[in-house]
């Protein structure tokens, strides 16, 4: 018989219930489990500010004799209780699938005894669906969030008496440890509020920038303006003479960008089919990346390079010379059969071997570029490679042991390179997980952007859906008109345009002036002012608000067949003495009140598409 160590948040801090206006109490769970397996450790952090409880949980099999079998591992099992007699409203999204409605939010109201599921797609924690929830009631509510960057699953059932029991953890378990094995299993944030939805989505976006976003640089510094070079150059059609040339003529255009962005293709063999060619082209790059960092660097701008570590495919380097590093993927369905046909395999970050390489080479990589950015791309579904031959007691360890790797990989790279950023794309917004935001940032939330045919709907649309849950994103824009510069606004930007055009130049440099000066609002509390919509037909408008500054910012958009000139928001958040100087980004400005404001105000887009962005900011 094993200890079983088991340290509830009841032990490290009282978790007193959050106490809604009418008298309704909405508890967090005092523990995240009702069993516990033995060899679970379970460590609790409270985040008090943000009334909000983290649980890690750590599995160790004995140090002799056979591991147990672990079958249907759970990271949470409880209940919470709602007013009894009122409605739960269970608020997700989508999450990202490169398609058009992603980050779409969704609305379920639970059924008494019917129990509503969710799950992850295909390996990617936000692939299909993102792992956040928000259970609302009157007066108040519990947001539940997994972190794990794998597959994952969670269902809520409304009990009679008004309790909603949460159940989420891995999706597939049963497998054994060998002796003395410990693995990190799913991690739970759960965090109660009191208002309406919007009040609970707010406090956890102030959640997430405190404590689940990388902490070694402020979030303006985090979140880069940067120059994208494939605006003028393709891929696979990069070179260290270009390259450098072109950081240079950046330079001189004195425009205020701070980071020079080299995206996919410039290792040998190109992109996608040299994934697995760890190094630089020889022939295009005759003495690697370094003579690129270090051109940038002189620049005064700082340095981002995309790799893609975890890919490679058949006739590499990785694939000739460490194939017991790769795995195979078999059973995929038929819109997935590509990644079998075109010889895809998965670097195994569970093999120490495979993952001591991985941090080795990209860390020298790292140093020799003077790199401040690392860009980590993912384009497969590992879930078909994990799944591969798996003996009947080892179901879902592989898995285990490949996103385990993958925290130590990355958590290395950050200890041995203090300053350094990372940023984490999987194909686009795929691993937005809080344990993955708590590590990286997010500067390419989705693959259906600027080239999506539903473009420029589809990405006003994801910045309505994603602030919901996250504060820090954003995209920026391949096109200089107004409406693309302003449709890909947020807290970070990238701009591929085309930087030898005098045009497109003074253009991005008019948008930048203002852009610069807004940056910091989409760190606020976010408010949606219309519904979510890629109807062409409809206006889609949202605001953000940072109370600190007394500063707020609303977007709107007029889509191209929507028929009304005029929009009327009613704007949240303000003091209603307070009055506000509303300047329109196309010109004028006038002065009114909070209250006037927040009970209703017209916008008027005479052209359609068209945009507004309005800076409203508190005057004596």
């Amino acid at each position: 018989t094993m200890n079983i160590r088991f340290l509830t948040a009841l032990l490290l801090a009282p978790l007193a219930a959050l106490q809604a206006a009418d008298g309704h109490g909405i508890e967090r769970p005092e523990a995240p489990l009702r069993e516990v397996v033995p060899g679970l450790r379970i460590e609790a952090q409270a985040y008090p500010d943000q009334t909000a409880t983290e649980w890690q949980f750590r599995l160790r099999a004995p140090t002799a004799g056979e591991s147990p079998l672990y079958e249907n591992l759970k990271s949470a099992d409880f209940e919470v209780a709602f007013p009894s007699g009122e409605p739960v409203t269970l608020h997700w999204s989508k999450g990202s699938h490169s398609d058009p409605g992603d980050f779409e939010p969704k609305t379920e109201t639970l059924t008494t005894g019917k129990t509503f599921s969710l799950e992850s797609f295909g390996g990617r924690s936000s692939d299909g669906v993102m792992p956040y929830f928000n259970l609302s009631s009157e007066g108040g509510g519990l947001i539940v969030a997994i972190g794990w960057t794998g597959d994952w699953k969670a269902s809520f059932t409304l009990e009679s008496d008004g309790k909603v029991r949460v159940v989420a953890g891995l999706k597939r378990t049963r497998f054994r440890l060998a002796p003395g094995e410990e693995v990190r299993l799913p991690s739970i944030v759960a965090m109660n509020y009191r208002g309406d939805q919007m009040a609970g989505q707010n406090q956890f976006r102030r959640l997430m920038l405190k404590q689940f976003t990388p902490q070694n640089h402020p979030p303006m510094t985090l979140m880069p303006v940067q120059a994208g070079v494939h605006g003028i150059f393709p891929f696979n059609g990069t070179t260290e003479e270009k390259l450098v040339k072109l950081a240079h003529d950046i330079a001189a255009l004195k425009l205020p960008l701070d980071c020079y962005h080299l995206d996919g293709g410039w290792n040998e063999g190109g992109f996608p089919k040299g994934q697995g060619n760890p190094q630089a082209d020889p022939a295009r790059f005759p003495n690697g990346l370094a003579p690129v960092g270090a051109a940038v660097r002189q620049t005064g701008m700082r340095f981002l390079a995309w790799f893609e570590p975890e890919r490679a495919m058949r006739g590499t380097w990785l694939h000739r010379e460490h194939p017991d590093w790769l795995l195979r993927p078999t059973g995929t369905p038929e819109g997935l059969r590509y990644q079998e046909r075109d010889g895809f395999h998965l670097l195994d970050l569970g093999n120490p071997q495979a993952r001591k390489w991985a941090i080795e080479s990209i860390s020298e990589e790292i140093r020799r570029s003077d790199l401040s950015f690392y860009r980590q791309d993912f384009n497969l579904y590992p879930a078909y490679f994990w799944h591969t031959d798996e003996k009947p007691d080892e179901i879902g360890l592989r898995e285990i042991r490949h996103i385990n790797g993958l925290y130590t990989f990355l958590d290395e790279l950050a200890r041995r390179h203090p300053s350094l950023i990372l940023d984490n794309c999987a194909a686009g917004g795929r691993r937005l997980d809080f344990e993955m935001m708590r590590r990286c940032i997010v500067l390419w939330r989705s693959d259906s952007t600027w080239g999506a045919k539903t473009f420029p709907q589809n990405v006003q649309a994801m910045t309505h859906g994603l602030s919901y849950w996250l504060p820090l994103h954003g995209l920026g824009a391949a096109a200089t008109d107004d409406l693309a510069l302003r449709s890909g606004m947020g807290a970070c930007g990238g701009f591929s345009i085309n930087y030898r055009d005098p045009k497109a130049v003074l253009a991005l440099r008019k948008y930048l002036d203002r852009y610069l000066k807004i940056r910091p609002i989409f760190t606020g509390d976010y408010y949606p002012l219309t519904a979510h919509s890629l109807d062409k037909k409809d206006w889609i408008a949202w605001q953000f608000h940072r109370a600190d500054l007394n500063e707020t910012l609303v977007q709107a958009f007029r889509r191209p067949e929507a028929t009304s000139e005029t929009l009327t928001v009613k704007l949240q958040g303000l003091i209603a003495q307070q009055r506000y100087e509303v300047e329109n980004f196309d010109g004028g400005k006038e002065v009114l009140t909070g209250a006037e404001l927040m009970q209703g105000y017209t916008i008027t887009l005479r052209e359609k598409p068209g945009s507004a962005v309005l800076l409203i900011k508190a005057v004596k």
